[in-house]
């Protein structure tokens, strides 16, 4: 059986020699058909919403940091602060989910030993969340780690590197989610409890009024 480890309060933890290389890769390509516009450029707080995911991971303890845009890349790249990440285009990004995930992979360096999957439209996830899930990860010895919602894995996942050519097996619209949720026996989940908030993916303008609207003001 495979232990469950809960999300609470806390900072980040201070990393150890003993860590395992991580490199995130922020998936930002898509066109945004159901939204009608780019979703990487909405607004929350004077600052696009793909804007915040990266500085999300930015601020967390990922060793390293890489975009991978698509869609309307030149429009984006000018309006969007990159802190330290750095920005890949994906020119085959029509073709689905499974093609930025192979391109970033490609990006990383041989010392990478574990990569993070971290969805450029899913807002509610913070740095701190970031490094649980990394230290989950590496105290489970599992392949990969996920959040869990209400017993559901989704993303971000950690994939060791033994699992990446499962990755780069896929095609199509598909991405890490479907690799996690066929395969939960190699999964180390982070359970989110109801006193969390919870990440949640921005795909059509309905998605967008009711996040916002839920939104202190």
């Amino acid at each position: 059986m495979i232990p469950a480890y809960h999300a609470g309060p806390g900072g980040r933890t201070a990393k150890t020699r003993n860590d395992m290389p991580c490199a995130g890769i922020v998936l930002g390509a898509g066109s945004s058909l159901r939204m009608g516009q780019p979703k990487q450029l909405l607004s929350l707080g004077g600052r696009p919403l793909l804007e915040r995911v990266v500085a999300v991971a930015c601020g967390s303890q990922l060793d390293d940091v890489v975009v991978i845009l698509g869609a309307d890349h030149e429009l984006i790249d000018q309006r969007v602060r990159w802190g330290r990440a750095r920005i890949l285009v994906n020119p085959d990004h029509a073709s689905g989910m499974s093609t930025s995930l192979r391109a970033g992979l490609a990006a990383l360096g041989s010392e990478v030993e574990r990569a993070m999957v971290i969805m450029g439209d899913q807002l509610g996830v913070s740095s701190g969340l970031l490094d649980r899930l990394l230290e989950v990860h590496q105290v489970s010895l599992r392949p990969a780690a996920a959040l869990s919602v209400g017993g559901l894995l989704q993303p971000p996942v950690v994939l060791r590197r033994d699992l990446w050519g499962e990755v780069m097996a896929l095609h199509g619209d598909v991405g890490a989610r479907s690799l996690i949720r066929a395969r939960p026996e190699l999964v180390a989940p982070l359970v989110l409890g109801s006193d969390a908030e919870h990440p949640i993916d921005i795909d059509t303008p309905d998605d967008w009024r009711r996040y916002r609207s839920s939104i202190p003001s």
